[in-house]
């Protein structure tokens, strides 16, 4: 009798435990290099599902030193940080691949070049409307906006005009189709704005057309509104980005949605749930540019609704 009652016990506990590991989600995390911002996301990530037993984290390494394969084989789901660690997993592994801190035509270029893998992941592109309420709770007086466009982002034209319109601002544009142009056109943008606009595209706004349209909208006494703390740093009097931070909490609670699901459902290319905000403090007060607290500015662009 009391042997069957143990074997009935150690039956059910093994069924629990078997039911208890259906449910369990292994991640494998590649970074593309291991950089500040990949590191601060990764040990985001990992604070972030620290709560759920059922989820599994191991670190697959990254393009920089090598990669895991049996790690890659043994996830359920791979994360890979950026373009160069998807690139690099992509047709190693046979799970799903969620990217994370990539611009959207950085992943679609990557959809386009693996198309046979699941791959999908949260972008950094903030929706427009965020920008255009950066600008309007910065200074509700700045109400004509400036933005320089290339080849890459000149069908969003009319976007912008649509969103800036639904927050009051005007938006004036000048497409440019090299850096030779590039100059000129921004004068002209500067002679009829309050402020410029700087929106991500790999011509008009590089590492080495940055400091030059900084020094001109700084000569011209106007600001430019940038896209990340990058550019805030170099002198943007404001951004609105998502931070490592932003990225890995938007990613976390995906994770944790996915965990005894059964299958692994990949977003297409979903937009930044989290954001952040930084202000250059020096180059606002030499352009004497009233700007509130990144705390103000986040509660209003949050709050604020198109009219």
């Amino acid at each position: 009798m009391l042997n069957r009652l143990a074997l009935l016990v150690l039956g059910l506990l093994a069924l629990a435990l078997a039911a208890g590991s259906a449910f369990a989600l292994e991640a494998a995390i590649v970074l593309s290099k291991r950089s500040d911002a990949q590191t601060a996301f990764a040990a985001a990530l990992s604070r972030e599902i620290t709560t759920s037993a059922a989820i599994r984290l191991s670190d697959a390494g990254s393009t920089g030193d090598s990669i895991n394969e049996a790690a890659l084989k043994r996830a359920d789901v791979v994360i890979a940080v950026g373009a160069e660690a998807a690139d690099a997993v992509a047709d190693r592994s046979t799970s799903p691949v969620l990217v994370a801190l990539i611009s959207t035509p950085n992943l679609r270029a990557l959809q386009q070049r693996h198309p046979r893998t699941k791959l999908a992941g949260f972008v950094l592109d903030q929706p427009l409307a965020r920008h255009m309420r950066l600008i309007r709770a910065t200074n509700p007086k700045t109400t004509r906006v400036g933005v320089l466009l290339g080849p890459q982002s000149a069908a969003t034209r009319s976007a912008l005009a649509e969103s800036g319109a639904r927050q009051g601002l005007t938006m004036s544009f000048e497409i440019i189709a090299d850096v030779d142009g590039l100059l000129p056109a921004l004068e002209r943008l500067l002679e009829s704005s309050d402020a410029i606009l700087a929106v991500p595209d790999p011509t008009a706004y590089s590492p080495a057309t940055a400091r030059p349209i900084l020094l001109t909208t700084y000569r011209y006494r106007k600001p430019l509104f940038g896209y990340s703390q990058a550019y805030v740093t170099a002198g943007a009097i404001a951004s609105v980005f998502t931070a490592p931070e932003d990225a890995a909490r938007q990613v976390g609670e995906w994770l944790v949605a996915q965990q005894g699901a059964g299958h692994i459902d990949l977003p297409v290319a979903e937009a930044p749930r989290y954001f952040s905000v930084g202000v250059n403090r020096h180059v606002a007060r030499s352009l004497l540019y009233p700007v509130p607290d990144e705390a103000a500015l986040v509660d209003a662009i949050e709050k604020r609704r198109p009219q």
